[in-house]
């Protein structure tokens, strides 16, 4: 059994958080970075899943934190990155909380030292998306477990477990379906388990009703929230493996490796030559380790996984088996400037502050030539398909006085508005049937996201009569 966390491992936690966040303050991302980030934003200011804001299955759990956030910062895309600046520089110290406790503190601290150093962690806790709030609550979760199966499972740690499980469930749905084979495992081995699994089913039901219940009803009620969760799976079907069969599979498994790989760099080739698991006392520990981290992949293959932040909900388990293999100095030294080198280098990863400072600029940029150039009641900005680092929903949250349509039908929305064209203005959101007409003879702006050309939107408008007045930015002339 392994002891409790003593003073000294509560202070080095709260160093370990202190000097993450030190890290990732600098590097916040100023404007959003992925379409979600942006619908999450005008979620806080007008929170309609019909509309979009955000898409189903709603994150009710994460607008509702932006919204008390942003009674203090008074920016809801500001709110939303100080979040996962917190829940990022949390996760180093739940990490080390955690090895510490099933591998000893130098697991501890070499599992710390990737989880705030690893560009997949590092640059998720810098943009505003539920995935770094997810990896530190997971991570919190299996804190949680291991500490109760130590006791032996108290009635505490059976409601613990339900609010925590319940938590993630409101942060993020998908994970805690992956989650239930680990949390059963924890119930597995307390004391009395078959009646406090029941009761912990039982009040994280009741914990997860708490918060379905005002998310149904912002949708209309529960007949019309199950349509919106039944259309948003339809409109994933394609990427998942019953919808796209092994092709879908193979990308997300891609995806998968690819965004693991990034996360441990130099740790992921120590910990493959000098990986110690068979280790006294480690068993429970590797069993845990693997309920974690099999079924959550399994879902993320079967399912789908098309951006690195999905892989934070088991990567913390993937940073421990690696830590537990790097305990030596100098390996954790080589591991942190590694890391620090490529986050912070012009390194093309794609996960880095070069590439958050890039994106920042371009849109900063674009903004700029918009309200320089065009009064909002004389230009209506039309984007042609839902880019994700570049599309209406950044244009609607951070130029909220001009007004946005997407030449394009969203099939993701009810059927009654996916058949429709919608013009954006701020947070909130106007159907129509024809968006020529309701353009109302004002200008039309195009907006190119980099690396497209303006042939983009050749199937809507003659785009050869489209003149460029900024990067990415071009006008129709009649």
């Amino acid at each position: 059994m392994s002891a409790p966390p003593n003073q000294r491992d509560r202070l080095t936690a709260l160093a370990l958080f202190a000097v993450a966040l030190a890290l990732r303050v600098p590097f916040r991302s100023q404007y959003a970075y992925h379409w979600d980030g942006a619908q999450f934003a005008l979620a806080i200011q007008h929170f309609d899943l019909r509309l979009g804001q955000p898409h189903a299955p709603g994150y009710y759990l994460y607008v509702l934190l932006g919204r008390l956030v942003n009674i203090l910062v008074g920016d809801p895309h500001a709110s939303l990155v100080w979040i996962s600046v917190v829940a990022g520089a949390a996760l180093p110290a739940l990490g080390f909380l955690l090895a510490s406790a099933l591998y000893g503190r130098a697991a501890g601290v070499a599992t710390a030292v990737i989880l705030a150093t690893s560009p997949l962690c590092w640059f998720h806790s810098e943009i505003a998306l539920t995935t770094i709030v997810d990896g530190a609550l997971v991570t919190a979760l299996m804190l949680g477990g291991w500490r109760a199966i130590q006791r032996g499972g108290r009635w505490r740690d059976v409601v613990a477990m339900a609010v925590l499980l319940a938590w993630i469930a409101g942060n993020r749905p998908q994970t805690a379906v992956g989650l239930l084979p680990v949390w059963v495992f924890v119930f597995s081995k307390f004391e009395r388990r078959a009646v406090k699994l029941m009761a912990g089913i039982g009040l994280a039901s009741l914990f997860c009703l708490a918060w379905l219940a005002p998310l149904a009803q912002t949708a209309g009620g529960w007949r019309e929230f199950s349509q919106l969760l039944r259309w948003k799976l339809d409109f994933d079907a394609p990427k998942t493996l019953w919808g796209g069969g092994l092709p879908a599979a193979r990308a997300s498994l891609n995806v998968i490796v690819r965004s693991c790989w990034t996360g441990l760099l130099l740790a992921a080739g120590i910990a493959g030559v000098a990986w110690r698991w068979r280790v006294r006392g480690t068993k429970l520990a590797a069993v845990m380790l693997t309920w974690w981290i099999v079924p959550l992949i399994g879902c993320g293959v079967l399912s789908y996984t098309t951006m690195p932040g999905y892989a934070l909900s088991y990567f913390p388990a993937l940073a421990i088996v690696a830590g537990r293999a790097c305990t030596r100095w100098f390996f954790i030294a080589a591991i942190a400037i590694t890391n620090t080198v490529v986050f912070l280098g012009n390194v093309p990863a794609g996960l880095t502050a070069r590439e958050i400072l890039r994106h920042d600029g371009q849109l900063a940029d674009a903004c700029a030539a918009i309200r320089g150039r065009y009064r909002p009641e004389e230009v209506l900005l039309c984007h042609r398909q839902e880019f994700f680092v570049w599309g209406l929903r950044h244009f609607q949250y951070h130029l909220p006085e001009f007004s946005n349509t997407l030449l394009g039908r969203d099939v993701s929305l009810p059927a009654e508005r996916a058949g429709k064209y919608r013009i954006c203005r701020g947070a909130q959101t106007e159907f129509v049937d024809d968006w020529m007409q309701a353009a109302g003879g004002r200008k039309l702006l195009l907006v190119v996201p980099p690396g497209e050309v303006v042939a983009l939107f050749d199937d809507k408008v003659d785009a050869t009569h489209a003149v460029p007045v900024a990067d990415g930015l071009f006008e129709l002339q009649p």
